[in-house]
């Protein structure tokens, strides 16, 4: 029954992912205000707005990348919604019950739905923090001028339309990330969690591309503007924890000490017995470093966070009963 709980950190440059709209022919970044440390007793916490990319971003691409590697695999249970990446919450009115959702689309079981009119929903069992600019480095960003060219059809640059300009931000800087997977509920309804209601291996298939699709995430294929402004991404550290009993979540990447602090939450939840089989795949430095001090056989070191993933897909195949 695994849960999976993850965290890291990714240097991200020259990204456009998420947008507020144009006004005019300038199109700006989504900022928030986020609170920092500042390390001066006088004044702890800081207040400043920075470019965020937004945790519902990170759980649509999700989902699309869990298609994509679904129908690679020849699977069958997806809506036509869905399979066409069109991640409405079930426009469907003609289902009248939670499992019979689940039983139609890994993606409604997976990334949740809500169905007003037959008064049904299920919360997502995927869900994504928002990406942050680092606690101890701030992102920088500013306005790319680009132009179209309006041709005739002999080629002629229409003169009307000619070199018509606009403005679109990009960011670039140090990101922390977090995400949870509580794939002990795949196929099964939350508003009866007894039973699954689909087979052992369409939850295994399910819950394993649900993990391989963290590949796709934490490598850049995301984005609003991916098709021009592809995010030049490398993560650089992560965390990644599969245990079989429910666990805390991890300290978020922003925090410049979410290593140490990660590793103080797992050694408390282990233990204090709350969880008993866990198995943590480590990358990057800072991380191994920070866990070093947890059981033996708990912790795996391995060279990069993609497999790490991997490596945590793998205990998930063979954890989910």
């Amino acid at each position: 029954m695994p849960y999976v709980r993850v965290s890291g950190r990714a240097i991200i440059n020259l990204h456009s992912a998420n947008a507020e709209g144009a006004v005019g022919n300038y199109m700006a970044l989504s900022k928030m205000y986020i609170v920092r440390r500042t390390g001066d007793p006088d004044r702890p916490y800081d207040v400043a707005e920075d470019v965020v990319i937004s945790g519902n971003m990170l759980k649509h691409w999700h989902a699309i990348k869990t298609v994509e590697r679904l129908v690679e695999k020849g699977y069958e249970g997806l809506c036509d919604f869905c399979r066409r990446f069109i991640m409405f919450r079930s426009p469907d009115k003609s289902i009248g019950s939670e499992e019979e959702f689940l039983k139609r689309c890994a993606i409604e079981d997976l990334h949740g739905f809500l169905q007003p009119d037959q008064q049904i929903r299920r919360e997502s069992i995927v869900k994504f923090a928002f990406m942050l600019p680092v606690e101890d480095l701030r992102a920088e960003y500013a306005a790319i001028t680009h132009n179209r060219v309006v041709l005739e059809p002999t080629g002629k640059i229409q003169a009307e339309e000619a070199m018509m300009v606009f403005k679109r931000e990009y960011a670039s800087g140090l990101y922390g990330f977090a995400c949870t997977l509580d794939l002990a509920y795949v196929g099964v309804p939350l508003a009866n969690p007894m039973e699954p209601v689909i087979s052992a291996d369409d939850r295994r298939m399910r819950a394993k591309t649900a993990m391989l699709a963290l590949a796709d995430i934490i490598t850049g294929r995301f984005g609003a503007a991916s098709s021009r402004a592809l995010p030049i991404m490398r993560t650089t550290e992560l965390i990644c924890a599969v245990a079989k009993q429910p666990l805390p979540n991890l300290i978020h990447g922003f925090f410049m000490d979410y290593a140490e602090e990660s590793a103080r939450v797992l050694k408390a939840a282990i233990g204090s017995g709350l969880v008993k089989d866990i198995r943590i795949l480590v990358a990057g430095e800072k991380p191994i470093k920070a866990l070093a001090d947890l059981p033996e056989g708990v912790v795996e070191a391995v060279d990069s966070p993609v497999e790490a993933i991997m490596r945590a897909a793998e205990v998930v195949e063979k954890w989910l009963s």
